[in-house]
């Protein structure tokens, strides 16, 4: 697969929706955008979620500590590599902003992120992804 100008604007436009339902904790549109059997690793807490069901219950769980706060997911140094699967590798940096009613802003996490994007009926989903932690002592990763 090569990556055209249009496909990188096509997969930039898929994170930018992606970010915008999952800043607006809408945990259905969200997990739509996965494959049904796709997961989200995060190595750092030795947890992986696998399937969108499993996905929408541990989202779910989490919603408490999102209350009164307005979450922003960033996203910046975009590669996106063709994949030995006829799909796609993509891997960014993701930073993690939490905004209180004081308009107080803080840092959440500053993380790198590796997906595995496949394409089902013409609609791109992400079938892998992982995310690392920004911590020396996870050591240094993509």
């Amino acid at each position: 697969m090569t990556i055209t100008p249009d496909l990188y604007i096509e997969v930039k436009n898929f994170y930018a929706r992606q970010m915008r339902v999952l800043d607006d904790l809408d945990i259905e549109q969200f997990t739509a955008t996965f494959t049904e059997d796709g997961s989200v690793a995060h190595p750092h807490r030795g947890e992986k979620v696998e399937g969108r069901e499993a996905m929408r219950a541990k989202m779910k769980s989490m919603l408490p500590m999102y209350e009164g706060l307005v979450t922003r997911h960033w996203f910046d140094h975009f590669l996106i590599e063709p994949a030995e699967d006829d799909g796609l590798r993509v891997t960014y940096y993701s930073l993690v902003t939490q905004t209180n009613t004081q308009d107080e802003v803080h840092f959440f996490s500053s993380s790198s992120v590796e997906d595995r994007m496949v394409r089902e009926k013409g609609e791109l989903r992400i079938r892998e992804r992982v995310i690392h932690r920004d911590n020396p002592k996870y050591g240094r990763v993509i």
